[in-house]
């Protein structure tokens, strides 16, 4: 009786390891994408749990960096996901996909739709919670998010109005990556000729889906 016990909750301890670990790489082998699901936990603004065990990161943007290890959270971080989590915590979700499933961290890419038919991945655009991300391949409403972000811009909704930056007089853009530098950034340096494209202003770079660098912060 208490081998059987024993062997009862090392199964059970079995389980729980296997899920935990699916549920961060992303799936499991012989899962199928869900194309519903509901929102279990709220990662930031951009990241979502699902109760298929799933991770999913919203398809074509990007949200401010919460809190992490050691890392304070990015400017207007936390409200973005807490504008996240107002859409979707607890609330079942439709899931539109558009080219590749899967991101390099075993995230499933989606566009996230609530019941009522609001896109969200639009509605935290449109609210200044979150840039543009991505190019042209696998995201065909790419056009339609850098319009959101243009808007928005324009209103100075959320962070575009929260988290000013110091101006450089020009800068300087990858055509191909459509990532934008300060003008002494080196890795600005390294873009070919006929890449390279000068924005007069960061508004200008932004409001055409041209992504800031990760590293000039621009």
């Amino acid at each position: 009786m208490t081998r059987g016990i024993f062997h009862r909750g090392a199964a059970l301890k079995a389980l729980f390891v296997f899920l935990f670990v699916c549920s961060l790489c992303g799936t499991c082998a012989g899962d199928s994408l869900p194309s519903e699901a509901r929102v279990v936990a709220v990662f930031d603004g951009d990241t979502v749990l699902l109760d298929t065990g799933h991770r999913l990161r919203y398809l074509g943007i990007d949200a401010p960096e919460v809190a992490h290890d050691k890392t304070p959270a990015g400017c207007f971080g936390n409200e973005a996901k807490n504008a996240n989590c107002n859409l979707v915590l607890h609330k079942k979700i439709r899931i539109e996909y558009d080219g590749p499933a899967f991101d390099s961290h075993g995230r499933i890419l989606g566009y996230v739709f609530l019941p009522g038919g609001l896109l969200v991945n639009a509605e935290l655009l449109r609210s200044g919670c979150a840039a543009v991300f991505g190019k042209g391949e696998g995201f065909r409403r790419r056009g339609e998010f850098v319009g959101y972000q243009g808007e928005a811009i324009d209103r100075r909704k959320g962070m575009w109005a929260a988290c000013p930056v110091s101006q450089e007089p020009h800068y300087v853009a990858n055509g191909v990556t459509l990532v934008f530098h300060r003008p002494g950034c080196s890795y600005a340096r390294h873009h070919a000729a006929r890449h390279c494209k000068r924005f007069e202003s960061r508004w200008d770079s932004l409001k055409l889906g041209y992504s800031p660098c990760r590293w000039c912060r621009p």
